[in-house]
């Protein structure tokens, strides 16, 4: 069995001589071209290749000084992508880098209670512009769903001055309302959405009025919050965070962004992740923590091109240690 070089990981694995063509062996369309430019033989060094099974590698992994040496584990995990359908081939995971490895990025309460008074000494308590009203406040972040929050508050105080009363509003026309919504965008969606809210919420309680609300237990606000046209169980719980002092916790991209790159959840969208981060955020800390997510979503932790080095969370994100 050939020696291998001292700096040599364990799980990485050399190419073997044996290796034929792409074609072949039956690898995709783009694996041919992937396996000749990580290849042993190529300019890059460091290539992560898989071996047959049962077989050893006939040489040792080239020219690596270390395991950090090598490609990305971008590039990398687009070769074990195009891999792993291969024929007695096994799938070779790219090795974590050395300063992610040893990141303490674990959300215990102490990362948690950290995470979130840093984030309150940074944004404080603002209200981010919505009512204190239960029914004003389902108008606004109805009409606030994907649209920027200047954009909708202009909507939403046109909106308010053309209807004194939501009561004016649920009897008006469609093709009026969706003409006062068009500068938000989706106007048809949320003129159906908002008048059919307010003709149940009339039909429920007598009259267009959530502070009835109020006197329900949790579990039944957000019911019928849910219940209603265009009513997520992300505006459910605004609507309850904001104007019915519920200590609960909405997830929106922005929270659900921060709380993915800091290593907090592992789903892929905002809507299937509330309970996972109400349980770990404690409840006098959730409003904190949903209201400085957003201003942070918008300022520093942006979807593209974020401002890691401006962040003051990057000693406890998993993202920042992982691209740094």
């Amino acid at each position: 069995m050939p020696r291998r070089n001292a700096g040599t990981c364990s799980r990485q694995i050399a190419c073997s001589r044996r290796w034929s063509k792409g074609k072949a062996r039956g690898l995709p369309s783009n694996a041919s071209k992937m396996k000749r430019e990580y290849d042993f033989r190529g300019a890059k060094r460091g290539a992560v290749l898989a071996a047959p099974r049962g077989k050893t590698p006939s040489r040792p992994f080239p020219n690596s000084a270390s395991t950090r040496d090598g490609p990305s584990r971008f590039a990398l995990r687009r070769l074990d992508a195009a891999l792993w359908l291969v024929p007695g081939h096994r799938r070779i995971i790219a090795p974590i880098p050395m300063q992610a490895r040893s990141a303490n990025v674990q959300p215990n309460n102490r990362t948690v209670l950290s995470v979130c008074k840093r984030l309150e000494n940074a944004y404080g308590r603002p209200r981010l512009g919505n009512p204190t009203d239960p029914l004003d406040d389902l108008v606004y972040v109805v009409l606030s769903n994907k649209t920027g929050p200047i954009i909708s508050s202009k909507v939403y105080r046109r909106l308010r001055d053309r209807f004194p009363t939501w009561e004016k509003l649920s009897n008006a026309p469609l093709s009026r309302i969706r003409a006062i919504l068009k500068p938000a965008g989706l106007s048809k969606v949320k003129s159906w959405q908002l008048k059919g809210a307010l003709r149940l919420i009339k039909k429920q309680f007598g009259r267009c009025d959530l502070k009835l609300l109020k006197s329900l237990p949790a579990e039944q606000t957000e019911a019928f919050l849910v219940s209603l046209p265009g009513v997520s169980e992300k505006v459910a719980k605004c609507i309850m965070m904001y104007t019915l002092n519920a200590q609960v916790l909405p997830v929106d991209v922005h929270v659900h962004r921060v709380a993915r790159r800091l290593g907090w959840t592992s789903w892929k969208r905002a809507d299937q992740c509330h309970q996972e981060l109400e349980t770990l955020v404690p409840p006098k800390w959730r409003y904190v923590f949903h209201v400085g997510c957003i201003l942070h979503g918008r300022r520093i932790c942006r979807s593209h091109e974020p401002r890691c080095h401006d962040c003051f969370l990057k000693n406890s994100c998993r993202y920042y240690f992982s691209h740094s």
